[in-house]
């Protein structure tokens, strides 16, 4: 049996309303500051097609900026890989995207998935990050790390970080906080809260108590330091929240931000200046026309959902429209169409078997000369 997980940071969505069902390649990363971390004003783009950010600070005081970029078109050379930016006036302006180059990675594992960098005692950087021998996310997937000099060119580093043998460990989360390495990944298969480990040299890691959360809080974020007393994490909800630990081990309740999105990387550069990074809200997908309403032009909710291996999809036209409906995994290749025709007005259903395909995230878009619209739905093997 495959493991098929509904909150995956390779989507970087959180299982919040916040969740629409749009692609990651449909979103884009925007960036935020703040004078006391809960109030977060100067909204722009960071990034676009991107998602799963992190942000640490280098020993020359630059920034550097790590997260998965959906280049377009879907497919190309920089479609679905860690790239990196960098910012040498405290985030005021940044370098474009490039690219990060692993060394010595094993030809057998999938691509590097949600980034976590950390700066070792010696200067390097060390990317935390999601990969295994399954192109699925099934129990091959652990976190594992590779190191580098200049934020671009990583040498893979052999040992799996963290690893659990009945489900996959994606989306970690590293800090150094007072002498001691912390590592978090969200829990996974239904589960809240965060799996913990705990390492002196950033490589070999202890399991130790999971921590408490609730499915309104998901720990897919990234830590902060305030000060030598306070450890802060932020992660995603109906808001951007945070807590705060003295240990990294006990946490405080939840405190929300004023900022709707998911996946957060906040960095605190001074007592009264925080930067954050996040997965905004997806693009627009629509295109209106006086005589005909997004609201009358619909694309159900495909049921059952999750299925194995029959769904029924169901659309509604409200006058007689050209109308494509196709199928696409998660990585935007196209798989199926199941629509390509002209249609007279009323409603439509048409039964999807997916049989032949491995279990995991897909996704359904309708277009019509007018308007277009993505829902997502989860196959189980």
């Amino acid at each position: 049996m495959k493991f098929i997980i509904f909150l995956s940071a390779v989507l970087f969505f959180c299982n919040t309303a916040f969740s629409q069902g749009q692609p990651p390649w449909k979103r884009p990363l925007k960036i935020c500051q703040s004078q006391d971390g809960s109030n977060f004003t100067d909204i722009s783009t960071f990034q676009d097609s991107a998602g799963v950010p992190c942000v640490i600070k280098l020993q020359s005081g630059q920034l550097i900026s790590a997260f998965q970029w959906f280049r377009q078109p879907v497919g190309s050379p920089t479609w679905d890989k860690v790239a990196v930016k960098f910012s040498s006036n405290d985030g005021l302006t940044w370098t474009d995207p490039v690219p990060v180059v692993m060394i010595g990675f094993p030809s057998n594992f999938q691509r590097p998935f949600d980034p976590a960098l950390a700066l070792t005692d010696s200067g390097k950087i060390r990317m935390y990050y999601s990969s295994g021998l399954s192109s699925f996310l099934d129990t091959s997937i652990n976190t594992y790390s590779a190191v580098s000099d200049d934020g671009i060119n990583y040498t893979f580093e052999g040992n799996i970080r963290f690893s659990l043998p009945d489900r996959p460990v994606i989306d970690p989360a590293i800090i150094k906080f007072n002498g001691m390495w912390h590592l978090v990944n969200p829990a996974t298969l239904g589960a809240t809260g965060a799996y913990h480990n705990i390492s002196g040299n950033g490589l070999d890691f202890i399991r130790v108590q999971d921590i408490f959360s609730d499915i309104q809080h998901s720990w897919i974020g990234n830590f902060t330091i305030m000060d030598s007393s306070e450890l802060r994490f932020y992660g995603s909800g109906t808001r951007i929240w945070y807590s705060y630990s003295s240990n990294g081990g006990m946490w405080s309740g939840f405190f929300n931000t004023n900022i709707i999105g998911g996946d957060p990387a906040v960095i605190r550069l001074s007592s009264n200046y925080f930067l954050m990074i996040y997965t905004g809200h997806p693009y627009p997908v629509s295109v209106k026309e006086t005589e005909q309403s997004a609201e009358d032009f619909i694309l159900y909710q495909n049921y059952p959902n999750p299925f194995n291996p029959k769904t029924i999809i169901s659309f509604h036209c409200p006058k007689k429209n050209y109308v494509i409906l196709k199928v696409y995994d998660v990585l935007g290749k196209y798989v199926e169409t199941l629509v390509d025709e002209e249609k007279s007005k009323g409603s439509y259903s048409f039964e999807w078997n997916g049989e032949n395909l491995p279990g995991g995230i897909y996704f359904y878009k309708l277009e019509s000369p007018v308007y277009s619209v993505v829902k997502r739905m989860v196959l189980i093997k």
